[in-house]
Protein backbone atom coordinates (compact mmCIF):
# COMPACT_ATOMS: atom_id res chain seq x y z
CA UNK A 1 0.00 0.00 0.00
CA UNK A 2 2.94 2.34 0.64
CA UNK A 3 3.89 2.31 -3.04
CA UNK A 4 0.39 3.27 -4.18
CA UNK A 5 0.22 5.95 -1.48
CA UNK A 6 3.52 7.40 -2.71
CA UNK A 7 2.27 7.34 -6.30
CA UNK A 8 -0.82 9.26 -5.18
CA UNK A 9 1.38 11.81 -3.35
CA UNK A 10 3.39 12.47 -6.52
CA UNK A 11 0.23 12.56 -8.64
CA UNK A 12 -1.39 15.12 -6.33
CA UNK A 13 1.77 17.23 -6.35
CA UNK A 14 1.87 17.21 -10.16
CA UNK A 15 -1.76 18.29 -10.46
CA UNK A 16 -1.28 21.08 -7.93
CA UNK A 17 1.75 22.42 -9.79
CA UNK A 18 0.02 22.08 -13.14
CA UNK A 19 -2.98 24.11 -12.02
CA UNK A 20 -0.87 26.86 -10.47
CA UNK A 21 1.96 27.21 -12.97
CA UNK A 22 2.12 29.25 -16.15
CA UNK A 23 2.53 26.05 -18.16
CA UNK A 24 -0.67 24.82 -16.52
CA UNK A 25 -2.62 27.65 -18.10
CA UNK A 26 -1.07 26.85 -21.46
CA UNK A 27 -2.09 23.22 -21.00
CA UNK A 28 -5.63 24.18 -20.00
CA UNK A 29 -5.91 26.40 -23.05
CA UNK A 30 -4.63 23.57 -25.26
CA UNK A 31 -7.10 21.13 -23.72
CA UNK A 32 -9.94 23.60 -24.20
CA UNK A 33 -9.06 24.00 -27.86
CA UNK A 34 -8.99 20.27 -28.43
CA UNK A 35 -12.28 19.86 -26.55
CA UNK A 36 -13.84 22.24 -29.05
CA UNK A 37 -12.22 20.43 -31.98
CA UNK A 38 -12.81 16.81 -30.95
CA UNK A 39 -16.04 17.40 -29.06
CA UNK A 40 -17.76 19.74 -31.51
CA UNK A 41 -16.05 20.44 -34.84
CA UNK A 42 -14.98 16.91 -35.84
CA UNK A 43 -18.32 15.15 -35.13
CA UNK A 44 -20.15 18.00 -36.84
CA UNK A 45 -18.01 17.53 -39.96
CA UNK A 46 -18.02 13.73 -40.01
CA UNK A 47 -21.70 13.25 -39.24
CA UNK A 48 -22.84 9.70 -38.57
CA UNK A 49 -19.39 8.32 -39.47
CA UNK A 50 -18.28 9.60 -36.06
CA UNK A 51 -20.22 6.70 -34.53
CA UNK A 52 -20.67 4.15 -37.30
CA UNK A 53 -17.24 4.09 -38.98
CA UNK A 54 -14.20 2.42 -37.34
CA UNK A 55 -11.49 4.78 -38.68
CA UNK A 56 -12.26 7.72 -36.29
CA UNK A 57 -10.58 5.59 -33.63
CA UNK A 58 -7.32 6.93 -35.08
CA UNK A 59 -8.39 10.39 -33.91
CA UNK A 60 -9.09 9.09 -30.41
CA UNK A 61 -5.61 7.57 -30.32
CA UNK A 62 -3.49 10.35 -31.81
CA UNK A 63 -5.07 13.45 -30.23
CA UNK A 64 -4.35 12.44 -26.59
CA UNK A 65 -0.88 11.28 -27.60
CA UNK A 66 -0.18 14.73 -29.05
CA UNK A 67 -1.76 16.71 -26.19
CA UNK A 68 0.01 14.80 -23.44
CA UNK A 69 3.38 15.93 -24.78
CA UNK A 70 2.58 19.47 -23.58
CA UNK A 71 2.28 18.09 -20.03
CA UNK A 72 5.06 15.51 -19.86
CA UNK A 73 7.70 17.85 -21.25
CA UNK A 74 7.58 19.61 -17.88
CA UNK A 75 7.63 16.43 -15.77
CA UNK A 76 11.39 16.26 -15.20
CA UNK A 77 12.90 19.06 -17.28
CA UNK A 78 10.58 21.55 -15.60
CA UNK A 79 11.60 20.34 -12.15
CA UNK A 80 15.21 20.73 -13.20
CA UNK A 81 14.65 24.30 -14.43
CA UNK A 82 12.78 25.26 -11.23
CA UNK A 83 15.56 23.61 -9.16
CA UNK A 84 13.03 21.40 -7.35
CA UNK A 85 14.21 18.09 -8.80
CA UNK A 86 16.99 17.66 -6.25
CA UNK A 87 14.50 18.29 -3.41
CA UNK A 88 12.07 15.73 -4.85
CA UNK A 89 14.80 13.10 -5.16
CA UNK A 90 15.88 13.77 -1.57
CA UNK A 91 12.50 12.61 -0.22
CA UNK A 92 11.73 9.09 0.97
CA UNK A 93 9.66 8.48 -2.18
CA UNK A 94 10.99 5.62 -4.28
CA UNK A 95 12.20 6.17 -7.82
CA UNK A 96 9.40 3.95 -9.13
CA UNK A 97 6.73 5.89 -7.23
CA UNK A 98 8.00 9.22 -8.59
CA UNK A 99 8.09 7.93 -12.16
CA UNK A 100 4.67 6.26 -12.07
CA UNK A 101 3.13 9.20 -10.22
CA UNK A 102 4.34 11.62 -12.88
CA UNK A 103 3.25 9.30 -15.70
CA UNK A 104 -0.19 8.70 -14.25
CA UNK A 105 -0.76 12.40 -13.50
CA UNK A 106 -0.14 13.29 -17.15
CA UNK A 107 -2.23 10.42 -18.49
CA UNK A 108 -5.27 11.00 -16.29
CA UNK A 109 -5.22 14.76 -16.89
CA UNK A 110 -5.46 14.29 -20.66
CA UNK A 111 -7.70 11.21 -20.53
CA UNK A 112 -10.38 13.02 -18.51
CA UNK A 113 -10.43 15.78 -21.13
CA UNK A 114 -10.79 13.20 -23.91
CA UNK A 115 -13.53 11.42 -21.97
CA UNK A 116 -15.48 14.68 -21.91
CA UNK A 117 -15.22 14.82 -25.70
CA UNK A 118 -17.29 11.64 -26.04
CA UNK A 119 -20.60 13.00 -24.67
CA UNK A 120 -19.89 16.40 -26.23
CA UNK A 121 -19.41 14.80 -29.64
CA UNK A 122 -22.55 12.68 -29.31
CA UNK A 123 -24.56 15.74 -28.29
CA UNK A 124 -23.21 17.69 -31.26
CA UNK A 125 -23.93 14.82 -33.65
CA UNK A 126 -27.51 14.31 -32.49
CA UNK A 127 -28.25 18.03 -32.59
CA UNK A 128 -26.76 18.54 -36.05
CA UNK A 129 -27.90 15.37 -37.87
CA UNK A 130 -31.50 14.29 -38.26
CA UNK A 131 -32.66 10.72 -37.94
CA UNK A 132 -31.08 9.93 -34.56
CA UNK A 133 -30.45 9.15 -31.88
CA UNK A 134 -26.91 8.13 -32.82
CA UNK A 135 -25.22 6.32 -29.98
CA UNK A 136 -22.26 3.94 -29.79
CA UNK A 137 -22.62 0.52 -28.24
CA UNK A 138 -21.39 0.08 -24.68
CA UNK A 139 -18.40 -1.89 -25.96
CA UNK A 140 -17.55 0.79 -28.50
CA UNK A 141 -17.82 3.58 -25.92
CA UNK A 142 -15.49 1.78 -23.51
CA UNK A 143 -13.18 0.95 -26.42
CA UNK A 144 -12.95 4.64 -27.29
CA UNK A 145 -12.10 5.47 -23.68
CA UNK A 146 -9.53 2.67 -23.64
CA UNK A 147 -7.80 3.79 -26.82
CA UNK A 148 -7.70 7.38 -25.54
CA UNK A 149 -6.08 6.20 -22.31
CA UNK A 150 -3.61 4.06 -24.25
CA UNK A 151 -2.73 6.92 -26.58
CA UNK A 152 -2.14 9.25 -23.65
CA UNK A 153 -0.16 6.50 -21.93
CA UNK A 154 2.17 6.05 -24.89
CA UNK A 155 2.71 9.79 -25.24
CA UNK A 156 3.36 10.17 -21.51
CA UNK A 157 5.82 7.27 -21.47
CA UNK A 158 7.81 8.80 -24.31
CA UNK A 159 7.45 12.25 -22.76
CA UNK A 160 8.87 11.29 -19.38
CA UNK A 161 11.76 9.47 -21.06
CA UNK A 162 12.61 12.49 -23.22
CA UNK A 163 12.15 14.91 -20.32
CA UNK A 164 14.70 12.94 -18.29
CA UNK A 165 17.52 13.98 -20.61
CA UNK A 166 16.19 17.19 -22.16
CA UNK A 167 18.21 20.34 -21.56
CA UNK A 168 15.03 22.38 -21.02
CA UNK A 169 11.25 22.20 -21.22
CA UNK A 170 11.35 23.88 -24.62
CA UNK A 171 13.82 21.30 -25.88
CA UNK A 172 11.61 18.47 -24.61
CA UNK A 173 8.54 20.01 -26.25
CA UNK A 174 10.32 20.27 -29.59
CA UNK A 175 11.53 16.68 -29.51
CA UNK A 176 8.12 15.36 -28.47
CA UNK A 177 6.24 17.41 -31.06
CA UNK A 178 8.46 16.00 -33.80
CA UNK A 179 8.02 12.52 -32.35
CA UNK A 180 4.22 12.86 -32.35
CA UNK A 181 4.26 13.90 -36.00
CA UNK A 182 6.53 10.99 -36.91
CA UNK A 183 4.19 8.61 -35.06
CA UNK A 184 1.26 10.00 -37.03
CA UNK A 185 2.88 9.51 -40.45
CA UNK A 186 5.06 6.47 -39.76
CA UNK A 187 2.22 3.96 -40.24
CA UNK A 188 1.59 5.39 -43.72
CA UNK A 189 5.17 4.71 -44.71
CA UNK A 190 5.10 1.25 -43.13
CA UNK A 191 1.98 0.34 -45.10
CA UNK A 192 3.99 0.69 -48.32
CA UNK A 193 6.35 -2.01 -47.09
CA UNK A 194 3.57 -4.53 -46.48
CA UNK A 195 2.22 -6.91 -49.13
CA UNK A 196 -0.59 -5.35 -51.15
CA UNK A 197 -3.13 -7.84 -49.84
CA UNK A 198 -2.35 -6.88 -46.24
CA UNK A 199 -2.64 -3.18 -47.02
CA UNK A 200 -6.01 -3.71 -48.69
CA UNK A 201 -7.25 -5.69 -45.71
CA UNK A 202 -6.15 -2.97 -43.26
CA UNK A 203 -7.95 -0.25 -45.23
CA UNK A 204 -11.06 -2.39 -45.50
CA UNK A 205 -11.02 -2.97 -41.75
CA UNK A 206 -10.71 0.76 -41.07
CA UNK A 207 -13.51 1.52 -43.52
CA UNK A 208 -15.98 -1.30 -42.93
CA UNK A 209 -14.84 -3.21 -39.85
CA UNK A 210 -16.35 -3.25 -36.39
CA UNK A 211 -15.71 0.05 -34.56
CA UNK A 212 -15.69 -1.79 -31.25
CA UNK A 213 -13.15 -4.38 -32.39
CA UNK A 214 -10.88 -1.79 -34.00
CA UNK A 215 -10.96 0.40 -30.86
CA UNK A 216 -9.96 -2.42 -28.52
CA UNK A 217 -7.32 -3.70 -30.95
CA UNK A 218 -5.81 -0.21 -31.21
CA UNK A 219 -5.84 0.19 -27.42
CA UNK A 220 -4.06 -3.12 -26.92
CA UNK A 221 -1.47 -2.25 -29.58
CA UNK A 222 -0.69 1.14 -28.05
CA UNK A 223 -0.33 -0.37 -24.59
CA UNK A 224 2.08 -3.00 -25.92
CA UNK A 225 4.22 -0.26 -27.49
CA UNK A 226 4.12 1.73 -24.22
CA UNK A 227 5.41 -1.08 -22.00
CA UNK A 228 9.03 -1.24 -23.27
CA UNK A 229 9.26 2.57 -23.23
CA UNK A 230 8.08 2.64 -19.62
CA UNK A 231 10.55 -0.11 -18.78
CA UNK A 232 13.43 1.91 -20.26
CA UNK A 233 12.22 5.01 -18.39
CA UNK A 234 12.10 3.00 -15.15
CA UNK A 235 15.67 1.78 -15.68
CA UNK A 236 16.91 5.33 -16.33
CA UNK A 237 14.87 7.06 -13.64
CA UNK A 238 17.25 6.33 -10.78
CA UNK A 239 18.85 8.57 -8.22
CA UNK A 240 22.41 9.32 -9.21
CA UNK A 241 21.69 8.82 -12.91
CA UNK A 242 19.33 11.75 -13.43
CA UNK A 243 21.06 15.01 -14.46
CA UNK A 244 20.23 17.76 -11.94
CA UNK A 245 21.47 20.64 -14.11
Amino acid sequence: MSFFHDVWVVLSKEWTELRSSDSGWVTLTTLGAFLAIVGVFVPWQLGTAWVTAPWPVLIWAWIPLFIVTTVTSDSVAGERERRTLETLLATRLSDAAILWGKWLACVVWVWVAMALCLPMGLLTLNLMVDGGPYLPSVGQAFGILAVSFAGAGLGAAAGVLVSLRAESVRHAQQVLAIGALIFAFLPIGMLKLLPKGWTTQIFQSLAYGSPTRIAWLAAASLLLVSLPILLVAQLRFQRGRIPLK
